[in-house]
């Protein structure tokens, strides 16, 4: 792969951090009126040091980590990322083993302090808003998937920081940063995948102590890193079986204390341990309430773990690009670099805008969920700052799902027209297009289908629409500063007849089999949206982002047409 930093190298991502996000927004929310900061003068807390005093400091802070992370991932991981594939993982005798190579590399984030990231300082974690988070995720996914998932695999963690009690929190999470665990999200069974009101994984309280039986599958990471521990997270019945979601309470669950049972083989990331854990009277350590475990707590860690998929089809594809447009202009036919033929330089310009329609997406789902989740950190919070934040709350449980959907529906169609470009090169494990294309297909699969994330959306989108709804209220938001653009208008005018379409099918099983197309379209208004605000706020790339948002909305008013039409003849 390309070994360069890929933070410093990376034109668009860099406008984004220095350019398009307004830190103001995002810096004295998160901050809480820079709290660590004046804690770290009066007690000088070690974990705290770093703790920014003010916007500028804190961008600095954010910009050390982002090249940190750019030149780990670029120079080092990305050159090991075809061994550790080509390597893959042994099994043996309930042991995982994995590459050297592997980890090696994981030591090398760990050391730079990136595994912690998602975690308050408090706790010894680098503090770092979700829109920084869904930057570093993108450059280390960039350069190797099954790596980047051990790394990032502590972040789910996180929601322990919501949902556990003050002592948990003070126990658990500094001895998962100091031991560097992998953490798993212990839902799927052998019988149940999404279905997890139904789930059999059974809780008992004996002495005090909680004990899991059952058994779990597609268990990323269970296993821990040759040695490293790991904890899952699980999903188990604290309830009767007919208790349904009600029932279900989260537990920790070390691997100690449970078999690996197998891993599966798959089509890519062939490093990732997906692996089939059985409970034999585990000790289980309850998670905040008993029969608050799907309701609310992994509802919570989904949508970290939606994010975390946005910035993976993102840096997959940015790594596709990057591949097959040096491909393209180095590799010579006809007398010229394919990358002047114009049906090659089609796939690759389209390539390039997708992608940062994609980018601008990643940011702001994450931007959407740093402007509420920080309300709901114990705060004392006026009546307009309360106001405020449940509106981003809702906008962000709209557009999390809709931004892993799209940017993981994306991934697959762009990575495949990377390796179109490569051609009969490109199906071969002599590129690294080959790769990409295998671990491409599981960003639509796993954290939630696309059609999963379809029905998560749907209902924020349609009741959304109505006169007085929230994804009105957002879109209206979007659109300041873009209302002279005619485009936008006809695109949000076909949108909002797609909507009135969809409404008026009476049968709700055709509803539900053409949801697709409602969520499709509000994706590309929101993103059309997005790309146009960075085309007005960007100083030195103007030019290149009017000529990527001519082509994007162009395309937009293709595929709404297409809904509309489909979604009109379903009468007939």
């Amino acid at each position: 792969m390309i070994q360069s930093n890929y933070f410093q190298t990376n034109e668009d991502l860099k406008e984004h951090f220095y350019e398009l996000i307004d830190w103001n927004e995002i810096v004295p929310i998160y901050e809480n009126n820079y709290s660590d900061s004046k804690l770290y003068s009066e007690n000088n807390n070690p974990r705290l040091e770093y703790a920014p005093s003010n916007i500028d400091e804190a961008k600095s802070f954010y910009d050390e980590i982002l090249k940190s992370c750019g030149e780990i991932s670029g120079m080092y991981v990305s050159q090991v990322a075809a061994t550790v594939d080509s390597k893959g993982l042994k099994f043996d005798n309930g042991n995982v083993i994995h590459p050297q190579e592997m980890v090696d590399v994981i030591k090398m984030y760990h050391d730079a302090g990136l595994g912690p990231v998602a975690f308050k300082r408090r706790y010894g974690g680098l503090g770092a808003p979700s829109i920084v988070k869904a930057m570093i995720a993108e450059l280390m996914y960039r350069s190797d998937s099954s790596i980047t998932i051990a790394v990032g695999s502590m972040g789910l963690a996180a929601i322990l920081e919501v949902c556990a009690s003050d002592e948990m929190k003070e126990e658990w999470i500094p001895k998962l940063i100091s031991g560097n665990y992998t953490v798993t999200m212990g839902l799927s069974e052998p019988d149940f995948g999404s279905d997890l009101p139904n789930i059999t994984t059974k809780a008992t309280k004996k002495d005090g102590k909680w004990y899991l039986n059952g058994t779990k599958r597609f268990q990323t990471v269970a296993c821990g890193v040759n040695g490293i521990p790991g904890i899952t997270l699980t999903l188990a019945r604290t309830g009767t079986q007919e208790s349904g979601a009600r029932g279900l309470s989260f537990f920790i669950v070390e691997n100690k204390d449970y078999a690996v049972q197998g891993i599966e083989k798959k089509l890519g990331i062939k490093a990732s341990a997906t692996c089939e854990t059985v409970f034999e009277n585990s000790e289980g350590y309850l998670v905040g309430k008993e029969g608050f475990g799907l309701v609310k707590y992994v509802m919570g860690m989904l949508n970290g773990a939606r994010l975390s998929v946005s910035s993976q089809g993102t840096g997959i594809v940015t790594a596709a690009y990057e591949e097959a447009l040096k491909y393209a202009k180095e590799r010579i036919q006809f007398g010229k670099p394919i990358y002047e033929i114009p049906a090659v330089r089609r796939m690759l310009d389209r390539m390039e805008r997708e992608l940062a329609g994609m980018r601008c997406l990643m940011v702001e789902a994450a931007f959407s969920v740093d402007k509420y989740y920080w309300y709901e950190d114990g705060r004392t919070v006026s009546p307009e700052e309360s106001k405020i934040g449940k509106f981003w709350e809702k906008v962000a449980n709209t557009l999390t799902p809709i931004s892993k959907y799209y940017n993981s529906e994306m991934c697959n169609d762009l990575v495949y027209d990377g390796l179109q470009v490569l051609g009969g090169a490109g199906y071969t494990e002599d590129y690294d297009l080959s790769r990409l294309y295998r671990d491409a297909r599981i960003t639509n699969i796993y954290d939630g289908t696309t059609q999963i994330q379809v029905n998560a959306a749907i209902g924020g989108i349609t009741s959304g629409m109505s006169p007085t709804g929230t994804f009105r209220s957002y879109l209206d938001h979007l659109a300041k500063g873009s209302e002279s653009n005619t485009k936008l208008q006809e695109i949000r005018t076909l949108f909002e007849s797609i909507v009135d379409a969809y409404k008026s099918i009476e049968k709700q099983e055709t509803k539900e089999a053409h949801s697709f197309e409602v969520v499709e379209s509000a994706a590309r208004v929101v993103v059309g949206y997005l790309m146009e605000r960075a085309k007005n706020k960007s100083t030195s790339r103007k030019e290149l982002r009017s000529t990527w948002c001519k082509g994007f909305h162009l395309d937009s008013l293709a595929i709404l047409s297409a809904n509309q039409i489909r979604l009109k003849h379903l009468k007939d």
